[in-house]
């Protein structure tokens, strides 16, 4: 049974990120999944269910991808891993931007998809200040850093509908460097 749901968000994450939210109906989505309707609503109990499953789905993808690039490396490695990370992410299966931002943009009354997108971010930044720690940083510094770090990942990929994405992934590395070199680890 865990499976079909796991099947059912794989099927919209790939939908919604490639297509856009409004463009895919939930028939769209149970094609994809290779799944009855009356499945997808034993699982799911409507479509702002189905959307907020996609972004479980993508969450917990897109962190699992960023820790297993960047484990076991040291120093500003364990840091710029990350951009190295969302570029690979973003070869793979980026191209279309943030898939929480562009949920929430397409669903503002939203309370579950917000909620959503919130823990993600909040996920995230605490990746990237574990990330830090990991590289040497105190907690301090971890604490101060992390934000800035994070908002030049996610300008990297609100930036890559300009710039391309792996030129705008290289910026905010580039940046990111700039930033932990003259901030070094301190024990």
């Amino acid at each position: 049974m865990r499976d079909k749901r796991q099947d059912i968000a794989a099927a919209a994450d790939r939908l919604f990120y490639r297509e856009g939210f409004a463009e895919v109906g939930i028939d769209r989505v149970v094609d994809e999944a290779a799944v009855a309707l009356g499945t997808l609503y034993r699982h799911f109990k409507g479509r702002s269910e189905v959307v907020v499953g996609a972004m479980e789905h993508r969450h917990a993808a897109f962190l699992a991808a960023l820790e297993q690039a960047t484990g076991g490396r040291g120093g500003p490695d364990c840091v710029l891993g990350l951009f190295d990370a969302l570029g690979a992410w973003s070869t793979e299966k980026g191209g279309n931007g943030c898939f929480f931002l562009r949920a929430v943009s397409d669903h503002p009354q939203d309370a579950a998809m917000r909620t959503a997108a919130l823990a993600h971010k909040k996920a995230y930044l605490a990746l990237v200040r574990r990330r830090l720690r990991d590289g040497g940083w105190n907690e301090a510094q971890a604490t101060r850093l992390a934000p800035a770090l994070f908002l030049l990942l996610e300008g990297a990929v609100a930036a890559a509908f300009t710039l391309g994405d792996e030129a705008a992934i290289t910026e905010a590395r580039e940046i990111a460097a700039l930033l932990l070199r003259a901030d070094r680890p301190k024990s």
